[in-house]
């Protein structure tokens, strides 16, 4: 280490200028990315099988790339409210996007008339007889096929279905300016702004987009002015202030541009990995930095305290460096492609980090006059701290049983709550309870109803085989008993139509006697509504009618109840249609669900290659199998005081809160390495084991507090993200750092005193037990 130290030293300028350089190179490529997310890259994969299917399936009757824009109107009839909608849709049409727009104005009503049968528009009966808008209203509101999509339950509220055109080349974020031109285009024809609310998934996906942008162009400006801030009242000084903004900045600029290399398109965990990789910098140069003075302070000249500082907390840096990419890379395991973006991003962002560091710091160390070492008297935040240190000392070293007996209690404490841990995952409340999605959410789940579509494709197995009298009356006992179960909000497909235009043309009787419908009858009642104006059949069946699309509508939004709730469909289908035809179940939200458990495993595989890959670098770096293995207790702990907390408190766990896990095993176990490799450092220099704790506390101790107030300072901006995934970096990391601290601090010298971790020091005829004075 020494060595690289001083070729960086005497060749300083040329590093500095190719580290501009590349700088100026990584600057270039970061600006060619674009924010853009798409459920397809964030959660799947654009060409995973099941998702391939998904998206073949389901654009065979319709693209679910759909929002919804509702509104209350009790007077939503009116012809001069018709006009009014008219004239916005119309407008709306013409983005390009748009495919389809499906409100009041197209629905049909279908009914006989002298023994006709008759299709035509809610919205032309009025314009056409506007004394009959009660009985129209009325009509419209015993559509079971309209009622809780369209209109609202109360009949007082409406909603517009705005549909995007099939295109795989579309820029994602397209959708979400889709969604902002269509509220402009209500707000310009008069709709009020606070009477607008938008859902589905592009109104959803268009605030991820929007989170996005605001953890790069606010979290980050807002972070960097925390830790200026933190830094400065540690030091007292501006010159670490400065040192460390220019290296972090350094780093983060590396790291976009690596990500844009990967992806042009920023996602919004990509977004986040800027604050991550400006925190771990942040720390890397506080270690140098605290060191540089306090071997300022023993009196050493400029160039041994850079030489020193560097050999002792880069060696110990390099370590961290290689735990906290480990951490990061193993998010990679998860089969996820944001998580495995994210894992690459921030593994590669580590490794730049500790290159900088440790080239960029040193030399602006020797560019910089010399700085005045630390005196307590002058700082007074180093004053507490040189205090709470000697407390801390104290405490652990005549009170080892005592600390060891707490930790084992939350130990226990933790494992029960490890046991109730239940994880589940419901994307819509990914966003905060007072986002304008949740709000709106609400708002439509209030009036309408739920907005968790479950897709059944009914499959016969030949051409027309869905006509089959037998086959269709099994389809219809099918769909009857899905409508019964507790979790469906309402079911819709060609069973609706049908029975319909029977009650319309025969009073129901071929549904009531079944020995009366035949084959013909059905075909007969198809080409009835075609001829009658009927439109958008596709949607229900397909052209061959050997395939039918049933929408069934879920009250409960969670991906796992989801798939739970499929699977209950598909074992209803084989009991009750047997072998006439095949069921198949998809969506997004069950999608997810089926993979829910597939993340959750790749996530405990990634926190198991984590620990055991830290754990062997643990040993080989501390040189004793039972010093490794001790030392990762520490590191265990923060992770079940985690997993005990969600357990104990929280109902449910969003299964994104498992990485915060795997971040932390990768960040945290960085205190561990500096307080143990100061310790074996020290051990070496010192005539007994009792000095070189003392000093341990006194260099790395010191660093360590540093460090973690600044990181949960850094992290702590995360909680005003309104998406959950960023906002638990800002909560229950911080937590999980702090725990960590916690043990570093207490538990290891709590270990060393009672002997099961021992350094071999130059002396060893004195003992820690028996220098300690425990009056």
């Amino acid at each position: 280490m020494t060595l690289s130290l001083k070729f960086i030293i005497r060749y300083r300028f040329f590093v500095l200028g190719l580290l501009l350089l590349i700088t100026g190179a990584f600057a270039f490529i970061a600006s060619r990315g674009v924010i853009a997310s798409s459920i397809g890259n964030l959660f799947f994969g654009d060409d995973h099988p099941e998702y391939s299917r998904y998206k073949n399936r389901i654009r065979e009757f319709a693209n679910d790339e759909v929002f919804i824009i509702a509104y209350h109107d009790p007077d939503f009839l009116s012809p001069l409210k018709l006009q009014q909608l008219e004239g916005v849709i119309e407008k709306i049409k013409e983005i390009p996007e748009v495919g389809r727009v499906d409100s009041i104005l197209n629905a049909q009503h279908t009914f006989a008339s002298d023994d006709t049968l008759v299709v035509k528009k809610y919205a032309d009966e009025v314009i056409d007889q506007p004394d009959r808008l009660s009985n129209v209203h009325a009509s419209l509101r015993a559509d079971d096929m309209l009622t809780g999509l369209l209109i609202s339950n109360d009949g007082d509220h409406v909603a517009v279905i705005v549909e995007l055109e099939p295109d795989e080349e579309r820029a994602v974020e397209r959708g979400p300016s889709v969604v902002s031109e269509v509220l402009e285009l209500f707000r310009k024809a008069g709709f009020e702004s606070e009477n607008l609310h938008r859902v589905g998934l592009v109104a959803t996906l268009s605030e991820v987009m929007f989170q996005t942008r605001y953890n790069i162009t606010r979290l980050f400006p807002f972070v960097c002015v925390v830790l200026l801030i933190v830094l400065y009242v540690m030091f007292h000084r501006f010159w670490p202030v400065f040192i460390t903004l220019v290296v972090a900045l350094m780093a983060v600029i590396w790291t976009l541009g690596f990500a844009v290399l990967l992806d042009r398109n920023i996602n919004i965990f990509i977004a986040i990995s800027p604050v991550v990789i400006l925190i771990v910098t942040t720390s890397d140069v506080i270690h140098l930095c605290s060191a540089y003075m306090l071997e300022l302070g023993r009196g050493k000249p400029k160039d041994a305290a850079i030489f020193s500082s560097g050999h002792d907390v880069g060696t110990a840096c390099l370590m961290t460096s290689a735990t906290t990419f480990v951490g990061f890379v193993s998010m990679s395991l998860v089969p996820v492609p944001a998580f495995q973006q994210m894992g690459l991003v921030l593994g590669f962002g580590v490794a730049v980090a500790l290159l900088l560091a440790m080239t960029l710091t040193p030399i602006l160390f020797w560019l910089m006059r010399k700085p005045e070492p630390w005196n307590d008297a002058v700082s007074k935040s180093q004053k507490l701290l040189t205090k709470t240190l000697t407390i801390i000392q104290q405490f652990s070293l005549k009170k080892p049983v005592v600390i060891i007996c707490i930790f084992a209690a939350g130990v226990g404490i933790s494992i029960w709550g490890l046991i109730h841990l239940n994880i589940e995952t419901d994307f819509n409340k990914r966003l905060d309870e007072n986002n304008i999605i949740r709000i709106d959410e609400k708002f439509y789940l209030q009036y309408f109803s739920g907005s968790n579509f479950l897709d059944v494709f009914i499959t016969a197995p030949e051409p027309g085989g869905l006509l089959e009298p037998e086959v269709f009356l099994k389809v219809a006992a099918f769909q009857k008993a899905l409508e019964g179960m507790p979790e469906v909000d309402n079911v819709v497909s060609l069973v609706n139509l049908m029975e319909t235009i029977d009650a319309e043309i025969n009073s129901g009787l071929s549904f009531q006697n079944k020995g009366s419908m035949t084959r013909q009858l059905l075909a007969q009642y198809i080409l009835l509504f075609e001829m009658s104006g009927g439109e958008d059949l596709e949607r229900l069946v397909n052209f061959e009618h050997q395939t039918m699309r049933m929408a069934v509508r879920l009250t409960d939004t969670r991906v796992r109840a989801t798939y739970d709730f499929g699977q209950k469909v598909k074992q209803t289908a084989h009991r009750v249609l047997q072998d006439s035809a095949e069921v198949d179940t998809t969506g997004l939200i069950y999608l997810m669900g089926v993979f829910l458990d597939e993340i959750i495993n790749g996530q405990r595989i990634g926190l198991v290659f984590a620990f055991t890959l830290i754990l062997l670098l643990m040993i080989f770096w501390m040189k004793s199998i039972r010093i490794g293995l001790w030392s990762m207790l520490p590191n265990l702990l923060p992770i079940l005081a985690l997993a005990g907390y969600l357990g104990l408190f929280y109902n449910e766990v969003d299964s994104d809160t498992i990485t915060i896990a795997m971040i932390a095993i990768g960040i945290g176990v960085d205190d561990t390495i500096h307080f143990l490799m100061r310790l074996r450092f020290e051990s070496a220099r010192c005539d007994s084991s009792l000095e070189a704790l003392q000093r341990t506390f006194h260099f790395s101790g010191r660093a360590i507090i540093i460090t973690t107030v600044i990181l949960a300072a850094g992290f702590a901006p995360f909680a005003l993200s309104d998406y959950y995934s960023v906002g638990i970096m800002g909560t229950l990391l911080p937590f999980t750092l702090i725990i960590a601290l916690l043990a570093d601090l207490l538990l290891i010298p709590a270990l060393l005193t009672l002997g099961a971790i021992k350094f071999s020091a130059r002396s060893s005829r004195q003992t820690l037990h028996s220098q300690v004075d425990f009056g």
